[in-house]
């Protein structure tokens, strides 16, 4: 990094090869879904790719697949595109001992990447853009199999729009964010996390229709005398015995859930009894300390959005809306889990205890 500038080093190997892409809100404006600590639905599976002096940041399309290295790969790959989320050229000569090469990190991440600027348009009917003139990469972290880069994305408008006399009835209106001191100009903070997947994918367990399970879809034409392409996954934590003949064992590796620091003090221990519940149901299938659930130090040098940590948040949003919500990110080529923020909405207990005074009243034959 220097000045303003942060370079990403690449080394040979890095290109073509798919990274797990973990996209999040880092901060928002507290309605319509623009939550600070929301997971955002996007591309799973991403790649660079150099062409010539340019390297692309890929969108793979994993969702029709077929067998590698057969005549079907081929034609599915010749039949349907990936997709573009940024580019720039190549800023250095290759590394004389490396062999690497530099780009440019803004011109990819310092971007409109994830579509929110059309999001806010069409959200609230006005004419938000993505600012990059006030927009930048605002914090980097690196590990060997994990890189994390946040960003501070800028949106404006130039002016307001208002409803116009006589609009159609039922016509979508246009309206504007609630809670920002000028409604013309808002920040979202970006959090991005690109990991390695995987060595050996989990071997994915087909979905049942009778049982309720959030799953990964994937079209896959090896076999054409299937009766569909389309399998349905299980989206499920990938979890193994330490010893595959005991009754009851212990995992190989636990999930754990962070508490996030952000977390009222006064609610992290009935939190934690409630994750921990969860352990009675995973002994019924013959593990042991399933779940654990840790909390993230004031001072820690991670963030529990980073791909990998999974989390629960404490959100602070203008009105309720969910009261709590469970996303996950997933390997589309498993349905293994790889990454989970569970968001728990400040309004709800404010809720709930508004509610049972509301029933109280009821009660009182005053």
């Amino acid at each position: 990094q220097k000045d303003d500038k942060v370079w990403l080093e690449l080394r040979p190997e890095d290109f073509n090869t798919p990274l797990f892409f973990s996209p999040k809100l880092s901060s928002g404006i507290g309605e319509q879904m623009f939550f600070g600590g929301l997971m955002l639905p996007s591309p799973r599976l991403v790649q660079f790719r150099r062409v010539h002096n340019q390297v692309q940041l890929i969108a793979i399309n994993g969702q029709q697949v077929a067998k590698a290295g057969t005549p079907e790969a081929r034609g599915v790959a010749a039949a349907l595109s990936p997709s573009l989320l940024g580019s720039t050229a190549v800023a250095s000569q290759p590394h004389p001992e490396r062999k690497t090469v530099l780009i440019d990190a803004g011109a990819i991440f310092v971007s409109d990447l994830l579509g929110l600027g059309a999001a806010l348009q069409r959200t609230y009917r006005q004419g938000y853009g993505f600012d990059g003139r006030n927009s930048a990469i605002t914090a980097v972290r690196g590990k060997p199999d994990l890189l994390v880069i946040e960003a501070s994305n800028h949106y404006a408008t130039a002016a307001i729009a208002v409803p116009q006399p006589g609009s159609p009835p039922g016509a979508p209106l246009p309206t504007t964010p609630s809670g920002l001191p000028d409604a013309r100009s808002l920040f979202l903070g970006l959090h991005y996390s690109l990991a390695k997947l995987p060595a050996v994918p989990m071997a994915p367990r087909p979905a049942d229709a009778r049982v309720g399970y959030f799953v990964s879809l994937a079209d896959d034409f090896s076999d054409d005398l299937a009766r569909s392409p389309r399998q349905r996954f299980v989206n499920r934590w990938r979890l193994e015995k330490k010893d595959p003949a005991a009754e009851l064992s212990e995992p190989v590796k636990p999930i754990t859930y962070w508490l996030d620091r952000d977390v009222p003090i006064k609610y992290r221990e009935v939190l934690t009894a409630g994750v921990l519940e969860w352990n009675k149901a995973f002994e019924k299938i013959g593990f042991k300390n399933a779940i654990e659930v840790k909390q993230q130090p004031d001072d820690a040098d991670f963030d529990t959005l980073d791909a990998g940590v999974a989390s629960v948040r404490w959100m602070v949003n203008r009105e309720p809306v969910f009261g709590a919500i469970g996303p996950s990110h997933v390997d589309p080529r498993s349905g293994e889990i790889l990454d989970a923020d569970i968001g728990m909405e400040s309004l709800s207990s404010r809720n709930q205890r508004a509610l049972r005074g509301y029933c109280a009243e009821d009660r009182d034959p005053r």
